[in-house]
This record gives C-alpha cells, sequence and structure tokens, in this order.
C-alpha cells in the first residue's frame, strides 16, 4: 500500500483541504490505483488494519507520493508505476493533516446557542403548559425548559453576568 496526498478542495466551502488517495501493489506486481484502503486491506491483511494504516500515513508527504509498506507495517521497495490518471479537484480521501480546517466563528457559535436555547426552552414552556401538562411529559419540558435557561445563559457575556 502506499499513499498520495494532493491539496484538493471542499465538498462545500470550495476551500483547500488535504486529500489521500491509495495505491495498491499485489504480490504479482500488479498495481492498482484509487482503491478504497479498508476494502484493500480486509481482503489481503484483516488483522492488523490499524497498523498498516498508520504507516501508510506516516509515510506519505502532505503533497506527493508516499512510500511503499507492506503487511507488517515496514516500509518496502516497490514498483515506480504512477498513476495514469491524476487526482481531481474534489476525489480522494481527508487526509490527515488538516490543512485548512474550519472552526465556526464566535458568531456563528453564538447564534447556534442561541437557536438551541430558544427551541429547547420553547419546547419546555409547551410540554408544561400545554395539553400534556398532567402526563409524565411534564417533567420532560421542565428539563428542557431549565436546559433551554442554561443555554442561553451561556450566551451572555461575562462582563454582564451577575452569578
Amino acid at each position: 500500500m502506499r499513499a498520495t496526498g494532493f491539496i484538493g478542495e471542499s465538498r462545500w466551502r470550495r476551500q483547500p483541504v488535504a486529500r489521500v488517495r491509495y495505491d495498491a501493489c499485489w504480490a504479482d506486481d500488479r498495481v492498482e490505483f484509487d482503491v478504497n484502503l479498508t476494502d484493500v486491506m480486509l481482503r489481503g491483511w484483516p488483522a492488523g488494519l490499524k497498523p498498516i494504516v498508520d504507516s501508510v500515513h506516516a509515510n506519505c508527504p502532505e503533497v506527493g507520493t508516499g512510500r511503499w509498506v507492506n503487511g507488517f507495517a515496514a516500509v518496502v521497495d516497490g514498483p515506480e508505476a504512477e498513476n495514469p490518471n491524476p487526482p481531481g479537484p474534489r476525489s480522494g480521501w481527508p487526509g490527515r493533516s488538516g490543512v485548512a480546517r474550519h472552526w465556526p466563528g464566535p458568531r456563528a457559535r453564538l447564534a447556534w446557542r442561541l437557536i438551541l436555547g430558544v427551541v429547547a426552552l420553547g419546547a419546555g414552556l409547551l410540554l408544561i403548559t400545554g395539553p400534556v401538562r398532567d402526563s409524565v411529559l411534564a417533567s420532560v419540558g421542565a428539563f428542557c425548559a431549565v436546559g433551554g435557561l442554561v443555554i442561553l445563559a451561556g450566551a451572555v457575556p461575562r462582563r454582564f453576568r451577575w452569578w
């Protein structure tokens, strides 16, 4: 097995991300390009999947073709065959390095917190005061209402908190 690392673009945001494609070399010196790593590994060496995957990724550069790794997770010499179809912009599997991980900003986190808090508080109040107020769902509504209040209280900036 060997991996080829390249920079592609993300599926939805069109940002640069690290991608990996895998090649397999069989005992008869036949090379398969663009294979699924787990499918190939489960055909050949099912017991040692994790060490081999780790070794393949450890020997793969961020951009370029890595070294061949055998079934015992050791680096070996292999054929110098190149992929006749180079990787496209969105093909391959996500790489391990995380070139452009996008974490939501503070405004997006605040918006999600406000939405979740309002929905939980509203559902809790509806269950407490609605037609099912005399059933077990009223206690679930109380938990939802308290959870919604806690989530909304966490959205208040620290300088305005009295608690």
